[in-house]
């Protein structure tokens, strides 16, 4: 053999690791609780300092959607928790666990969305910054959300592998 050809049969065969998407879903879904988390903790911090913060008294709606989100924070963390720390020959658990996350992760944008929109018909003249600040996060947690869960439903691949 000369120094030009390779040779026929190479010592290592170079193969495709296929990785799964539960991983890059349950990140989505523990930076939204987290997220929760952080933003319940701020508002604490504003209650207690005593800023000067708009506050819907005729409401009851809002503790309620506080609550809520707080539960779904806590079930997000443990899904994805659970999903991140299962085996990889578990795969259906784990596919089972992320697809949870995943559905309580869009069950809080919901009630994200939900307690968004009543706090700013609360005051309809003003504060335009949060309309369109507001308005472009949930936008992109809805398009997020929707990849994830493409992504879950494609298959247990990135860019387009399948799993044989």
């Amino acid at each position: 053999m000369d120094a030009k050809t390779p040779h026929p049969l190479p010592l290592s065969a170079a193969q495709k690791q296929i990785r799964d998407d539960v991983p890059l879903v349950c990140a989505w879904a523990l930076v939204n609780a987290f997220a929760i988390a952080g933003s319940q903790a701020s508002l604490y911090i504003a209650g207690y300092t005593h800023l000067a913060c708009i506050q819907i008294q005729s409401s009851s709606i809002l503790p309620c959607l506080w609550i809520g989100m707080l539960c779904c924070a806590a079930t997000q963390s443990a899904a994805a928790a659970l999903a991140l720390l299962l085996p990889c020959h578990r795969r259906r658990a784990r596919r089972a666990l992320a697809y949870l996350a995943l559905a309580v992760t869009v069950l809080f944008h919901c009630m994200y969305a939900i307690h968004f929109w009543i706090s700013l018909a609360a005051y309809p003249g003003g504060y335009i910054f949060g309309w369109i600040v507001y308005t472009v996060v949930i936008c992109y947690m809805v398009v997020r959300d929707l990849t994830c869960l493409t992504d879950l439903l494609r298959g247990d691949a990135w860019l387009g592998q399948a799993v044989v």
